[in-house]
């Protein structure tokens, strides 16, 4: 998301060269219109940033749904492979879904309803579970359950927002966000909650950021306009365009004085101008959203049994792994907090290619030959290509997608250059890539597999260590060791 640029003054005025002979009152209405349209701007700017945010957040709860609804039909799948009843499957589909956690500081969780109303689990509130919650209402009155299931039941996978403390503190009820889907096989709705009231507060604090300057610059003005307001009034109208045009190319710390009322007739211009500008933002944001639903259908289409937790964990190993990079020599001119978001989304992607490869390959248990194996590591190119003709298609430039495909297409490239698919080696990998193979490789370590056992903690760490400067970079082994007690935590809170 584009960082919002700091308020500050666009200008001084011009000296004027001789009284204005306007009378006080005159001033003020000139003050007054002037407060009303910077106003105006700040208000609808934050209402435009606020509207944003939120549609980022459910972006992000229904990528959450698509997991949890991946983790269920796989338990499912699994279930039936071994002869367990539906009952089971079900408990310990519910069990998995209590524990996830998403979101920054983990925040976020699932609760599961039937699509009768009833509510089956929920990780803090397990005191209703089993009871009817159609019936609940929200601080407004609003019966958000019943409106869930309803919705669910007419076919319907969208958000809602009610106002509700679902743990009972005496506070005030927060904004919620929520975002359902519908299991059917097992009559479910799955939805993905978080708190809204962090975006509110941030804009609550940029308003007050904002009326303080306002505050300011109108006393500036009064002083100002006292002096020279009959420079002001020949020169006005250019002043307006050009702050319209500092707006247009993004300069949002832009700010100018306005001559008296019978100047301000390219007002209306203006604000056009400085909308368009917004505007233009707010379309690539939704284009890079766009881009990336169509990248997470394929992921959906997925056949292999690393969907759930696998990708849980990647995503945080890297992450872990980056916030400590960017304090090291040599990384930290590439990593800062737009190389980390991204690379939060972009890990999610990085097995999307598996879906071209046939089952007899991907879900063989025993060791695969020759060509097999030359199938397999096709899945790079296949997940590196799927991601570049998602931003052709849709025809946008997005940071986190151009990481998504460096990861999909390099994350089996080894720094000694034998790697796969273009046998890259040490610097010509792509950072981001040289730090998900390491999440990548400590998971694989450390979970079965149909082949294998899963190795513990201590037992993976000193399996890796061989692999410093062959498969690993150097600089960043020596990072994950440092962050290795993160990852075995990690470990541990996101087990399948």
């Amino acid at each position: 998301m584009p960082r919002r640029a700091k308020s500050g003054h666009g200008g001084g005025a011009p000296q004027a060269g001789g009284s204005s002979g306007l009378t006080p009152r005159a001033i003020a209405v000139l003050l007054i219109i002037l407060f009303i349209f910077l106003g105006w701007t700040f208000f609808w700017l934050l209402y435009a940033e606020r509207q944003s945010l939120i549609g980022l957040r459910e972006a992000g709860l229904a990528d959450e749904i698509s997991l949890a609804l991946s983790v269920c039909q796989r338990i499912a799948e699994d279930s039936q492979a071994r002869g367990l009843s539906v009952a089971e499957a079900q408990f310990q589909a519910l069990e998995t879904l209590r524990r996830l956690r998403y979101g920054p500081m983990h925040q976020g969780y699932f609760y599961v309803l039937s699509t009768s109303g009833e509510l089956l689990a929920h990780p803090l509130r397990p005191d209703l579970e089993g009871t009817d919650a159609a019936h609940l209402t929200d601080e407004r009155g609003s019966r958000f359950i019943g409106e869930i299931v309803r919705m669910a039941g007419a076919g319907v996978t969208g958000s809602t927002r009610y106002y509700w403390q679902w743990a009972g503190e005496p506070a005030r009820p927060p904004a919620r966000l929520a975002q359902f889907g519908t299991f059917l096989p097992w009559a479910w709705v799955i939805v993905s909650d978080v708190s809204i009231a962090d975006i509110d507060e941030q804009i609550a604090h940029d308003l007050t950021m904002q009326v303080a300057v306002l505050v300011i610059l109108v006393a500036t003005l009064a002083f100002v306009l006292s002096v020279t307001l009959r420079r002001l009034v020949l020169s006005g109208v250019d002043r307006l365009t050009s702050l319209a045009r500092r707006l247009q190319a993004g300069d949002l710390s832009a700010r100018a004085v306005t001559g008296p009322m019978d100047e301000l007739g390219p007002l209306a211009t203006a604000i056009n101008l400085m909308a368009e500008g917004i505007e233009q933002r707010d379309q690539q944001i939704r284009r890079a959203q766009r881009a990336a639903v169509f990248a997470l259908a394929k992921l959906a289409e997925a056949r292999d049994n690393e969907t759930g937790g696998h990708l849980l964990r990647v995503r945080e190993y890297s992450v872990a792994l980056a916030e400590v990079l960017r304090g090291k020599p040599g990384f930290a001119d590439q990593i800062d907090d737009q190389f980390v978001d991204d690379l939060y989304d972009a890990t999610m992607l990085h097995d999307i290619g598996k879906v071209a490869t046939p089952d007899r390959i991907l879900l063989k248990p025993d060791v695969l030959d020759e060509g097999e194996m030359a199938v397999m590591m096709s899945h790079t190119l296949t997940g590196a290509n799927t991601i570049r003709a998602a931003r052709r298609q849709l025809n946008v430039e997005s940071g986190f997608l151009v990481m998504a495909e460096q990861i999909a297409r390099s994350h089996h490239e080894r720094w000694d250059g034998t790697g796969y698919v273009e046998r890259l080696a040490a610097g010509a990998i792509p950072l981001a890539a040289r730090i998900f193979t390491i999440a990548d490789v400590y998971d694989a370590l450390t979970t079965a597999r149909p082949y294998k056992l899963a190795f513990a903690h201590e037992q993976a760490l000193a399996t890796m260590q061989e692999d410093r400067g062959r498969r690993f970079d150097p600089g960043v082994y020596d990072a994950f060791i440092e962050v290795a007690d993160t990852f075995d935590h990690i470990r541990r809170e996101f087990a399948d």
